[in-house]
C-alpha cells in the first residue's frame, strides 16, 4: 500500500487532530440545532450523522493500534448518538424516494393522494422534531475519549492489514448478493462505506489510486444507498398495506428500480474484486490482493 505516508513521517498527533476536529464538529452542530428548524435542522442532523459514520469507520481501521477497549467504548458511544439522531431523517428519504418514483405532480397521481398525504405528513413531523435526540446525542459525545497512546513501529502494518480485511469483507458481501446467497444489501453497503471512509481517514491528500478508489467506491455506494432508500419505503407500504392492488403504479415503478439498481451495483461493485489487482487501484490495496 504504497500511498500511505511512512511511519517516519505520519505521527499519532495526525490522528488525534483527525478524531478532536471531528467530534468538535460533530458537537458544535449538535449544539447550533437549537438556532434551526424544519428542512435546515433535518441537513444539519444527516451532517452529524455521516460525521458519526466516519468517526465509527476508524476505530475499525485503527484495530491493533489504539487499546481495544478505548475503541469499543467509542465505538458504541457512536452508534448510539447516530440512533438518537435517525428518526428525523427517515420521512424526508421515503417521501424524496415516492416522489422520484412517481413524480411529484399532484394531479397526475391522484391515485396516490392519501398515500403522498400520509408521506409528507410524516417527513413534516420529522422535520419539525429534527433536533428532539440532539440533547442526548450530545451527552453521549461528550462522554468520547480522544486516544492519546496510538501505534509504535507496527501501527502501520496493522492499519493496512486492517484496510485489508475490510476490503476482504466488502468482497465476501457483494459475492453473496451477487449470488443470491444473501440478501442484505445493507450489510454491503455498511461494509462499502466502512471502506469509503477508511481510505479517505488516511493522512495526506488523496492522489493517484488512492484517489480512484474513493471516486469509484463512493460511486458504488450511492447506488446501494439509493436501493435501501427504496426497499425502506417498501416496507413503509407493506406495513400499511399498501399492496401492488392498491397502489399498482408505484409498484410497477419500484420494481423497474429495483432491477436497473441491482445491474448499476452488479456492475459498479466489480471494483471490490479489481482492487489490490487492477493496476488503476494496485497502490491503494496491494496488501490486500
Amino acid at each position: 500500500m504504497a500511498k500511505i505516508p511512512p511511519a517516519a513521517g505520519w505521527s499519532s498527533d495526525d490522528w488525534r487532530r483527525w478524531f478532536d476536529e471531528l467530534i468538535d464538529q460533530a458537537r458544535a452542530c449538535l449544539r447550533g440545532l437549537s438556532d434551526l428548524e424544519g428542512r435546515e435542522a433535518a441537513k444539519q442532523v444527516h451532517a452529524v450523522r455521516k460525521t458519526l459514520k466516519r468517526l465509527r469507520s476508524a476505530t475499525r481501521l485503527l484495530k491493533g493500534v489504539v487499546p481495544q477497549e478505548v475503541l469499543r467504548r467509542n465505538r458504541l458511544l457512536f452508534r448510539d448518538a447516530a440512533r438518537l439522531l435517525a428518526g428525523s431523517r427517515d420521512g424526508t428519504v421515503r417521501l424524496q424516494t415516492f416522489h422520484s418514483l412517481v413524480g411529484a405532480n399532484e394531479r397526475k397521481t391522484r391515485d396516490l393522494a392519501d398515500v403522498r398525504l400520509a408521506l409528507a405528513t410524516e417527513a413534516a413531523r420529522g422535520e419539525e422534531q429534527a433536533g428532539a435526540g440532539a440533547e442526548e446525542a450530545l451527552a453521549l459525545l461528550e462522554k468520547v475519549a480522544c486516544p492519546r497512546r496510538f501505534w509504535g513501529a507496527a501501527g502501520e502494518v496493522r492499519i493496512k492489514r486492517n484496510l485489508g480485511a475490510l476490503l476482504k469483507r466488502a468482497r465476501r458481501d457483494y459475492r453473496d448478493v451477487m449470488t443470491g446467497k444473501s440478501l442484505e444489501f445493507h450489510e454491503l453497503r455498511k461494509r462499502v462505506k466502512d471502506l469509503f471512509y477508511s481510505l479517505q481517514a488516511l493522512p495526506g491528500e488523496p492522489k493517484g489510486s488512492r484517489r480512484r478508489a474513493l471516486k469509484s467506491l463512493k460511486t458504488l455506494e450511492e447506488s446501494l444507498g439509493l436501493q435501501n432508500d427504496l426497499f425502506v419505503l417498501e416496507e413503509w407500504f407493506n406495513e400499511r398495506g399498501y399492496g401492488l392492488k392498491q397502489c399498482p403504479r408505484f409498484w410497477q415503478a419500484a420494481s423497474r428500480r429495483e432491477r436497473k439498481l441491482r445491474k448499476r451495483i452488479k456492475r459498479e461493485g466489480a471494483l471490490l474484486e479489481e482492487l489490490g489487482r487492477d493496476p488503476k487501484y494496485r497502490k491503494a490495496f496491494a496488501s490486500s490482493a
